[in-house]
């Protein structure tokens, strides 16, 4: 395609849309409109660009509604109501949604999938989980790769049309991880893990076959807590496959692999402070694109007509993601999101550059009215550099009253996105700190390895120096400030008013661990895993042989150490994290005479799951902050008697008039 006549058109393009924020006039967040469910969660166009089929919410659920992207027009063609199979009642709630040609969807509902038509019509079920479509360089392919067990990660091929499944002649035995196909859609290369029986040790091998009449083979095996490499795309070269790999290399990039040879050859594609997070459009040994994984992700094309239209679309749109997707020739669907902006779709006509919106994520949130997310650095106490996000109240002048915001993990890290809390929070007069401490991913591997069996010690020195920094440059007030985090930021919430107890003024913990030995030896569904139990015991430490250590690293056990009020919150069901740790908490507390409140969840388990839930967690941890650590001027806080309950809605201002 030529790219003359677009670049002719740029003008027009950026005349008819553009994003280019206003200034800022920030307006109360109510948690009405931040917790509202309304609005689009996913959408993809179908190949001929006619329809987009979208999961959106109903009234009750999330169902689907289909666009006529020539008229603007949408209908609902899936609820989201219950069903009942056999004698199994599900929640028919849409969680993802894949175009077979352009007359038939599949859909995938959480605990079980089916293929419907463009009138809603079910025509076949295909599976527990649908994993993603095969043949993705052949639009009209029924072909999908399912879990047809998901209990049992039994792996299937499935007809989309007709229901038909097609088992997997796999080597060896153990669970399949990684699955490469073939452009033909036949199963080429695959990552198995296999556990021993008796004790916690397992297996990563990578195997290969030439084609489907051709034995396994085994290419290469590792423990699985080895940095190991996994298959990402089967090349039209012949013994060739596309990897995903940091062996020798501190970032993971991606290199080509030869198969007779069981040797890594160069590398295609790599970043030298960021992982590559994903790969798409792989043939021979090119690709489309690849995706880093930093403090703001980053699509790089290989393509150059992809190429020029995420460079046009990104400067019509500027300081957002904008993902695309579509024809090059045809239509681009556009879903463009931001730090105060939880996005929206575009479509992008190309013959005439021309781009108009069809839906919004969250359509009661203003993204004039929301707050930007600043990237900072700062050093750590051994000169290590941690990288973090730091979003400022409203005409912040002078030191702000600040919450150090944790991530769970710890290695799932913060993304650069709108984030409902920080959003929440930062309205109400405070700053918000998040640092991606060591251990954190996506900045390659020496960062992540330093942060292996350092619970409460480097990646909590990483915490503390952040808010020094803060402090040290006018950012923070020194006497206001809260550590809140859930998960195993509820552990380091807990153990910073340990560890550093002059420095906060208050911590919050929601479901989070209060004593590693007890984590790593209690009822969670992470010590029914063989294979969690012995990453665990890599990455956090081995109970037999630490013991003692994770004794001093304990805030159950160092209760009395704390001095600041404390918010303790947990879900009755929490599988993850049991309920158990925050009542231990507790009554180390109550026998060491601390301040603490205390909220249980019943039926929640490791989040909020209900959104009346979710109303009480944030009246309950602003009632805190208001008492412990109130912002100046006085926040606006929702009490109970204020807030509305929480009613099904269906808000139309979220798609086309149907």
């Amino acid at each position: 395609m030529a790219f003359l006549p677009l670049l002719k058109k740029f003008v027009h393009f950026i005349i008819l849309f553009s994003l280019a924020c206003a200034p800022v006039c920030v307006a109360a967040l109510t948690f009405d409109d931040a917790l509202s469910p309304a609005g689009i969660q996913a959408a993809t166009l179908s190949p001929d660009g006619k329809h987009i089929a979208a999961i959106a919410f109903t009234g009750m659920n999330h169902g689907i509604i289909l666009i006529d992207v020539d008229t603007n027009k949408a209908k609902l063609i899936n609820s989201g109501k219950w069903t009942t199979r056999g004698n199994i009642r599900y929640s028919k709630e849409a969680r993802k949604v894949f175009w077979i040609g352009n007359d038939l969807l599949a859909v995938d509902f959480g605990a079980y999938s089916e293929t419907i038509t463009l009138e809603g019509k079910s025509v076949t079920d295909i599976g527990d989980i649908v994993i993603g479509k095969l043949n993705t360089g052949q639009p009209d392919s029924p072909m999908l790769l399912v879990h047809d067990d998901f209990r049992d990660d039994d792996i299937s091929i499935v007809n989309a049309k007709t229901g038909k499944m097609t088992g997997f002649s796999l080597p060896g035995f153990g669970t399949p991880d990684h699955w490469t196909f073939d452009k033909h859609g036949q199963l080429r290369a695959i990552t198995m893990f296999n556990s021993a029986f008796w004790k916690d040790v397992t297996t990563v091998t990578n195997w290969y076959r030439p084609d489907t009449t051709k034995p396994w083979v085994k290419l290469d095996e590792f423990k699985v807590t080895d940095n190991y490499w996994f298959p990402v795309a089967v090349s039209d070269k012949e013994n060739t496959l596309i990897i995903s790999s940091n062996m020798g290399r501190d970032t993971r990039a991606i290199f080509s692999y030869d198969t007779v040879k069981h040797e890594i050859g160069e590398m295609m594609a790599g970043h030298p402070t960021q992982d590559i997070l994903d790969v798409e459009g792989i043939n021979l040994d090119s690709f489309t694109s690849v995706l880093t994984n930093g403090m703001m992700p980053q699509r790089f094309w290989f393509d150059p007509d992809w190429d020029q239209i995420q460079k046009t679309v990104d400067a019509a749109l500027p300081k957002r993601i904008n993902i695309i997707s579509g024809d090059t020739a045809n239509r681009i669907l556009v879903f463009s999101y931001s730090d105060i902006d939880p996005g929206r779709w575009f479509i992008l006509d190309i013959p005439t550059m021309k781009m108009h919106l069809v839906a919004e994520a969250k359509p009661k949130i203003d993204p004039d009215k929301m707050l930007p997310m600043e990237i900072i650095s700062y050093p750590s106490k051994d000169g290590f550099v941690i990288p973090a996000y730091l979003t400022r109240p409203a005409n912040a002048k002078g030191m702000q009253p600040t919450i150090v915001l944790i991530h769970g993990g710890p290695w799932v890290r913060d993304t650069w996105d709108w984030n409902m809390e920080v959003q929440l929070l930062a309205d109400r007069g405070y700053a918000i700190f998040q640092p991606q401490f060591r251990g954190s991913y996506g900045f390659g591997l020496k960062f992540q390895e330093a942060g292996y069996q350092q619970w409460g010690k480097s990646m909590q020195d990483d915490i503390t120096a952040g808010v020094d920094y803060l402090i040290k440059e006018g950012i923070a007030d020194p006497k206001r400030i809260c550590i809140y985090g859930a998960s195993y930021g509820g552990y380091a919430a807990l153990w910073g008013l340990v560890k550093t107890p002059d420095l906060y003024q208050c911590g919050i913990s929601f479901a989070g661990v209060s004593d590693i030995g007890d984590m790593l030896e209690d009822s969670s569904d992470r010590n029914h895993n063989k294979i969690t139990r012995e990453v665990q015991r890599s990455r956090i430490g081995d109970i037999a042989m630490s013991k003692e250590q994770f004794a001093q690293v304990s805030p159950l056990k160092h209760a009395d150490q704390i001095k600041a009020p404390l918010l303790l919150l947990h879900g009755e069901d929490d599988r993850r994290v049991p309920i158990s740790h925050s009542k231990n908490m507790m009554q180390a507390l109550d026998a060491n005479h601390k301040v603490y409140e205390w909220v249980e969840f019943a039926d929640e388990g490791h989040g909020l799951t209900y959104v009346k839930d979710s109303y009480r967690f944030y009246e309950a941890l602003f009632k805190f902050l208001d008492k412990y650590n109130p912002p100046d001027p006085k926040p606006i806080i929702e009490h109970a008697s204020e807030v509305k309950s929480p009613q099904p809605e269906t808000d139309e201002s979220s798609k086309p008039t149907p």
